[in-house]
């Protein structure tokens, strides 16, 4: 079963991925991207706006839509919805637009960003939203900023905004999902903000799952505001945590019942972003076993009830 089957289906609400991206128009995506070891990739204001720029203009030039954005001092965070599936097209010519750019204003060569840029598929409400709220909140986790509407180089300040700011990124998507009325929404986010602020957490490049606990932390601190569409998740990270441990205590695989469970636990954990020596360590086994599990056509998984 590929990753899109499970999509279509419902079973996976968030994919991680930084290899293999998968885009389609309509796509919420989680796009992150950063500087090698304890590079910068911003080091004067000049540096942030330029960056703006080619995002707005890529924006126009690809058709997708902004809902949320910062800008670190080492890293980025997109949160965009594609129109068309040209996302790698899109990132490519924005990252390489803008090394090519800082390179040539710091007389430098050598790689600007980290490798390829990472991407999540937000594929209901509670991911979108928990995504934005993670994205602005960046500057405060990273003591940059005691109030997340005051740093400069994101857009959490739209939010906030009471009178329509011009601007190439549309935040009412996210907002909508927190009451129609776009005043209530604006004081209901920055709530959600202020009680979000508690939630520990760290980077998901770090942690490719994190954004699932968090999901949940926040959904959590809705009480009182709007709730949103009920989640059909087929396996949380606690119930995915409880099948890999049933199938670990059973030892050598041998049922195909088995071995279709393991093909479906495997998928799960690479739909959330890890590699297939994590994968290997979460299930203890070998990277081999991984690799022929996923490739072998006769332990082709179906969502089992009960692996």
């Amino acid at each position: 079963m590929d990753i899109l089957k499970l999509i279509q289906e419902g079973k996976i609400k968030r994919v991680f991925r930084a290899k293999g991206k998968i885009a389609y128009p309509g796509a919420c995506c989680h796009v992150t991207q950063r500087a090698p070891g304890r590079e910068m990739l911003f080091l004067e204001n000049s540096d942030y706006l330029f960056m703006l720029k080619l995002l707005k203009e890529k924006s126009k030039r690809f058709l997708f839509d902004v809902y949320s954005f910062v800008l670190m001092p080492n890293h980025v965070h997109l949160q965009l919805r594609l129109k068309e599936g040209n996302l790698s097209e899109s990132m490519k010519s924005l990252f390489q637009e803008y090394a090519r750019f800082f390179n040539a204003k710091y007389e430098r060569k050598g790689h600007v960003f980290c490798g390829a840029y990472r991407e999540a598929l937000c594929l209901d409400d509670g991911y979108a939203l928990a995504t934005s709220v993670y994205i602005h909140l960046n500057p405060v986790r990273a003591a940059l900023a005691g109030d997340p509407y005051r740093y400069r180089w994101s857009s959490c300040g739209l939010y906030a905004a009471g009178n329509k700011v011009a601007s190439f990124v549309d935040e009412k998507f996210i907002l909508g999902l927190l009451s129609k009325d776009q005043a209530v929404a604006r004081e209901n986010y920055r709530q959600l903000l202020a009680r979000a602020a508690f939630i520990r957490t760290s980077e998901v490049w770090e942690k490719p799952g994190i954004l699932n606990s968090f999901k949940a932390e926040l959904i959590s601190l809705l009480s009182g505001l709007p709730a949103l569409k009920k989640q059909n998740d087929i396996l949380d990270e606690n119930a995915l945590d409880k099948k890999i441990a049933e199938l670990k205590e059973k030892g050598r695989l041998r049922l195909p019942q088995d071995l279709k469970a393991r093909k479906y636990l495997i998928e799960q954990l690479k739909a959330r972003g890890f590699g297939l020596t994590e994968i290997a360590g979460k299930l203890k086994i070998s990277r081999q076993t991984v690799y022929t599990t996923l490739s072998s056509p006769d332990t082709k998984s179906s969502h089992p009830s009960h692996p």
